[in-house]
């Protein structure tokens, strides 16, 4: 239970945004950002996402070796915060953290992608007073406060003590160091969704949310928390040092795919749109696109900005959506069984013209020799055997997702590098229109690669 996500923060969040849930993995005296290639040296750290996570991970480590506990598999990032220590002195881990995704004024301040690498830090671990930036919560309390001292209770259903830290990072990269130094940042906050000069590179915030569900408890009192701090060392062995609950503080290291990093903010939050855990391991945007209709069958509507979609059982009439994409290929190097957990499909954006919703079809096309400046209705490819996939669809204009795993695997298969759809209608005399690629809201083929996470 991840509470009030738009209101975590003191932060004015755009609708553009998506999220990624990611399990507790394990802990480590390691900290490959402030202490590289230093193992056991550093705080204790609980570590999330990329299971591999050490001392030496990097960029090319974590993508070498993606495997990660979070529910989108095209994020192998790195995520970790200091290990909690309770009142009565027992040490307790954590068990999932979810992180938004989240932008700021991002239509006069549009986002960067984070590049290859980029690791950031937030909040101060020799805090002693309360931040703006890093906020608590009971999961039975008032909600998400940046002072410490509530007293958390059992949740609603009586099972456990849950609590929270949310913890907000930089959204302005200095553009140069992919890494911080020791009193040199390579990030700053904006201002009202203005970087500063120094920092002028805008990108996603990364909001990181920690949960802590503690059935060993009936009450915690939050002011009373210690978090790790550096050990004493002497040779290999460690004392461990402990601060107050305001030393808490994050560390993120970016693993995303870099396609996965591009739609994040080119094809979601720049579009002010909430992609929740929907961000690929990669895509292709449409190719070619157009629809064809029966009432002008010479006419060709290549450039149009609509596409159009209608089967008229009563006098004929019929328009069909053609769209063509480049297919993104699956990585090398797999089993069978993992090539199978990647999954295909089409992101649309559109609407029913009328009131109500039915069913409509993607159809596949039997040739992908098309061209959308010269196909119409009397020239146009024919349909291709085998399944077909539905998109039910009401009056809402919004992206919708449609699944064509089969079809993509068995175009695959075939040994096709690209595919096409033809977009039919419901044979109930109702009309259909999507926006085309000549629009910011284009098509997008998606490879994804999701699994649940439990958040308790």
């Amino acid at each position: 239970m991840i509470l009030g996500s738009a209101s975590l923060l003191a932060f004015n969040a755009h609708a553009g945004q998506s999220d990624v849930t990611c399990s507790y993995h394990h802990t480590l005296g390691d900290d490959s950002i402030m202490m590289t290639g230093k193992p056991n040296q550093a705080m204790l750290h609980d570590f999330f996402g990329n299971t591999h996570t050490d001392a030496f991970s990097t960029y090319d480590t974590l993508r070498a070796q993606p495997e990660t506990t979070c529910n989108n598999k095209a994020d192998s990032s790195a995520y970790w915060a200091p290990t909690m220590r309770l009142p009565d002195g027992e040490i307790v881990k954590p068990s999932y953290q979810k992180t938004y995704y989240q932008s700021t004024k991002d239509a006069t301040n549009p986002l960067t992608p984070f590049p290859a690498g980029l690791a950031l830090l937030a909040g101060d671990h020799h805090g002693s007073a309360p931040s703006n930036r890093i906020t608590f919560l009971c999961g039975n309390g008032n909600g998400y406060s940046n002072k410490a001292g509530e007293v958390c209770g059992l949740r609603s259903k009586g099972d456990a003590v849950q609590f929270n830290v949310g913890i907000q990072f930089p959204d302005c990269w200095d553009g140069v160091h992919l890494m911080p130094g020791h009193g040199k940042p390579n990030a700053a906050y904006s201002s009202n969704g203005v970087c500063p000069a120094d920092f002028p590179v805008k990108i996603p915030t990364v909001n990181l949310n920690l949960a802590w569900v503690l059935p060993q408890i009936t009450s915690l009192d939050t002011a009373k928390i210690q978090f790790s701090m550096d050990p004493v060392m002497n040779g290999d062995q460690r004392t461990e040092q402990w601060g107050g609950v305001y030393t808490v503080h994050a560390d993120f290291l970016n693993g995303w795919t870099e396609e996965g990093a591009r739609f994040m903010t080119d094809l979601c939050m720049n579009n002010g749109m909430d992609c929740n855990h929907m961000v690929p391991w990669s895509y292709r945007t449409a190719s070619e696109d157009t629809y064809v209709s029966s009432a002008e069958p010479d006419r060709n509507f290549g450039q149009s900005p609509d596409l159009f979609t209608r089967q008229n059982k009563t006098n004929g009439d019929q328009m069909m959506t053609l769209m063509k994409f480049p297919i993104p290929p699956v990585p090398a190097g797999l089993t069978e069984a993992q090539k199978a957990s990647f999954k295909y499909q089409v992101r649309i954006y559109g609407t029913r013209v009328e009131s109500g919703q039915d069913m409509i079809y993607f159809s596949p096309v039997a040739s992908n020799s098309w061209h959308e400046n010269n196909v119409t209705w009397n020239n146009r490819p024919a349909v291709a055997a085998g399944n077909k996939s539905g998109l039910y669809i009401g009056k809402t204009l919004e992206y919708r997702y449609v699944n064509v795993d089969n079809e993509v695997k068995k175009a695959l298969a075939e040994g096709k590098t690209e595919i096409s759809w033809y977009l039919g209608g419901d044979n109930y005399d109702k009309s259909y229109r999507f926006n085309s690629r000549e629009t910011k809201e284009n098509l997008v083929l998606m490879l994804t690669r999701y699994q649940e996470v439990k958040e308790n």
